[in-house]
């Protein structure tokens, strides 16, 4: 009997020990953190108990989200917000009551929230008390002006009917699977390549007779004026959404309205001067857009499973579980084109609001983002194999710059695409991103540490890079990353090779360059590519348009038609079919003889050379680049054409695919200008290679 309670008394001991040395672990980390929270990230931390909660470890940096915290946090009193900032590891939990906050600090502190198979990416929550956090997003009251929602707009009855037309399950006619939903058309087809309808190719059948009485019901209550022609119905299951945009200006009146039906949705709502609203569309509700909401507001629905929204009753907060939900999206199709149908639509200023014409450039980031994602993000992701079999190796000028970089610097190349540029110098810890997940997977195939991020938006720590190459990206973008191994990295370098030049406004080459300073540390350098207006410099031709070096490409597999292609240059045909990375399709050439014009594209896979290119109603009708010649504007479309063998040999071109990319071409001296206007950071030298501008960038 002695000997077991000797043994209960040693256990008991063991354990008081064991919890001993754990609290010390949690009170040393805590002090650590207190630290890094105050010096680097400037938070004013509170020693004296407040109601409001910094959860260390519980940002969106750490992929957590505020339905993981939410059920977490309730268990100890009632939780008025939940603020996350983007890039950032931490988040604030506010409660209604101190004592409440006193409870989880207590209890939580140190909690295991996420195990891992590598213990070094477990994600364990420290809290510290704040007196106040940012003010949070939370759906509210406020909406964008011009904005209705009418609640129980129709009946239960009502919504069976109409899903049962919808029936997007079974039926298969104008029936479309986009990215992440479904869709079905009524009326005419809206098409997402050109974000247009063709209003001389109506659909068989028109807006359903069963939705005629509340139409004219929202007619008669003088929300819109004018009876919809065009229907685009969208299935969204639990998690899926859409991203931000403004409905095609040139294509539709004033007047868009959106019936919600199965479940309700937080929709997200941006101005261009940064405002972002949450507005709850409860099911049955009609949403209706006019004025500021139509042309100015940019409006999305985020990918996740559940909302966080304010009670009813106004205290505390409460998670809404999503269902599948049934958008029927009514337009009234503008046949007339041309007309400029906004001039009597007013602004919340007073002013009449900007109204997009075919030939003005984007005048907002929506309208930029846009037509990137359709002339850049969209081709990449349907050309990315063969893209990467035109990719050899890299250029000699930035194999030069890497090697001269010191042993162990870390290195983000920044549009990596297959990763040509990483591997170069073995002495550097590198990592690639790239906005195409296509060109990110076959870059990590290739055994680099890859993954699929923005360049105006990289997810990596400030000041925390050595290099930095951006060689011809600046014309790209790229998103999203394994924020729990890569966000406390420190960044030297960065290559950033022929991205920037894939950016649709000043706005947005700017802040590229912005976020790739941002990312570097003190002295670190960036390297910087863009294509170049000049394609003769120093009474030289570039590669690109050599008259000698163009019969070399004519016909030969994968030639591109870029800049890019300057690298294959040193390599032979023999060395060329050994060496060719993974996704290079051998029964593909390319052909370089495409005519220059204005175009129109009524697909991605666009249709030969025309004469207009009206890619975007709200962006400037771009001129299609003849390859392998000078430029003759600054801002067009390049094709890339693709062409089967069987095809090639027989002279026709019925099947050949050609893709148009957006690009923006420097000038001498624009970006040495734009890069000035970055601060903490100097130029340390710019140069001309090979039909591109270049400049490497120091931080201050």
């Amino acid at each position: 009997m002695a000997s077991v309670l000797l043994s209960q008394s040693q256990h008991s001991q063991s354990e008081t020990l064991k919890s001993r040395n754990k609290q010390n672990k949690i009170v040393k980390k805590i002090n650590k953190l207190k630290i890094l929270l105050t010096v680097r990230e400037n938070l004013s931390l509170s020693d004296e108990a407040t109601r409001i909660l910094l959860v260390k470890n519980g940002g969106l940096a750490n992929n957590v989200n505020q339905e993981d915290l939410l059920p977490l946090f309730q268990q100890y009193g009632e939780v008025q917000e939940i603020v996350m900032l983007p890039r950032k590891q931490y988040s604030f939990v506010s409660y209604s009551l101190e004592r409440d906050a006193e409870q989880a600090f207590k209890k939580l502190n140190g909690f295991l929230l996420r195990q891992c198979k590598d213990p070094t990416q477990n994600v364990v929550l420290y809290l510290f008390f704040v007196k106040e956090a940012p003010p949070s997003a939370l759906a509210s009251s406020e909406m964008p002006g011009g904005l209705h929602i009418i609640e129980n707009f129709v009946s239960e009855e009502m919504e069976l009917s109409l899903l049962q037309l919808a029936n997007l399950e079974e039926q298969t006619e104008n029936l479309g699977m986009m990215k992440h939903r479904q869709v079905k058309h009524f009326g005419y087809e809206f098409k997402y390549d050109i974000n247009d309808v063709d209003v001389n190719d109506p659909l068989p059948l028109g807006i359903p007779d069963v939705c005629h009485n509340f139409l004219n019901k929202a007619l008669d209550l003088g929300l819109v004026r004018y009876f919809p022609d065009q229907l685009t119905v969208n299935q969204y299951k639990a998690g899926q959404g859409i991203p931000p945009h403004v409905d095609t200006v040139e294509a539709f009146e004033d007047g868009i309205m959106s019936l919600s039906l199965g479940s309700q949705v937080v929709m997200d709502f941006r101005h261009p001067d940064g405002r972002h609203l949450k507005v709850i569309l409860p099911r049955r509700s009609l949403l209706v857009m006019t004025g500021d909401s139509r042309y100015v507001w940019s409006h999305g629905i985020t990918q996740r499973k559940s909302d966080i929204v304010s009670n009813p009753n106004g205290q505390g907060l409460t998670l809404l579980n999503r269902g599948t939900r049934t958008s029927f999206t009514f337009r009234k199709v503008i046949r007339e084109r041309g007309k400029n149908n906004a001039e009597s639509v007013v602004s919340d200023s007073g002013e009449t609001l900007p109204h997009s014409s075919p030939h003005s450039s984007p005048h907002s980031d929506c309208e930029a983002l846009e037509l990137e994602e359709k002339h850049v993000h969209k081709v990449y992701e349907d050309i990315a194999e063969h893209f990467s079999g035109t990719r050899y190796k890299a250029w000699p000028k930035v194999v030069d710059f890497l090697m001269e970089q010191p042993p162990l610097s870390l290195l983000a190349d920044v549009g990596c695409g297959n990763g040509k540029c990483l591997g170069v110098a073995k002495q550097l810890f590198e990592i690639g991103s790239d906005y195409s997940s296509n060109l990110a997977n076959i870059c990590r195939s290739r055994g680099f540490e890859t993954c699929v991020a923005d360049v105006i938006c990289l997810p990596f720590r400030s000041n925390s890079f050595d290099i930095v190459l951006c060689i011809a990206v600046i014309h790209h973008m790229a998103t999203q990353v394994d924020f729990d191994t890569f966000c406390d990295l420190f960044v030297m370098i960065v290559l950033c090779i022929a991205v920037i030049h894939h950016m649709a406004t000043q706005a947005r080459r700017l802040k590229a360059v912005t976020e790739i300073v941002r990312i570097l540390r003190e002295r670190g350098k960036a390297l910087l590519y863009v294509w170049a207006m000049e394609q003769e410099h120093n009474k030289k031709q570039s590669k690109y348009i050599n008259s000698k070096r163009q019969g070399k490409f004519s016909g030969r597999k994968c030639a591109d038609k870029t800049t890019d292609d300057t690298s294959i240059d040193r390599t032979n045909a023999k060395t060329n079919t050994e060496t060719k990375p993974a996704g290079l399709q051998s029964g593909v050439t390319c052909q370089d003889n495409l005519s220059t014009g204005r175009i129109d594209i009524p697909d991605s896979q666009a249709a030969p050379s025309d004469r207009t290119c009206n890619h975007l109603a709200a962006t400037e009708t771009l001129p299609v680049h003849q390859n392998r010649t000078q430029f003759q504007e600054q801002d067009m479309l390049v094709p890339w054409q693709l062409k089967t063998k069987a095809n090639s040999v027989s002279g026709t071109n019925e099947s050949a695919n050609v893709f148009h990319r957006y690009y923006h071409v420097f000038k001498e001296g624009e970006l040495e200008s734009l890069c000035q206007q970055v601060p903490q950071c100097f130029i340390n030298k710019s140069y001309y290679d090979q039909g591109n501008w270049c400049v490497v960038l120091e931080k201050k």
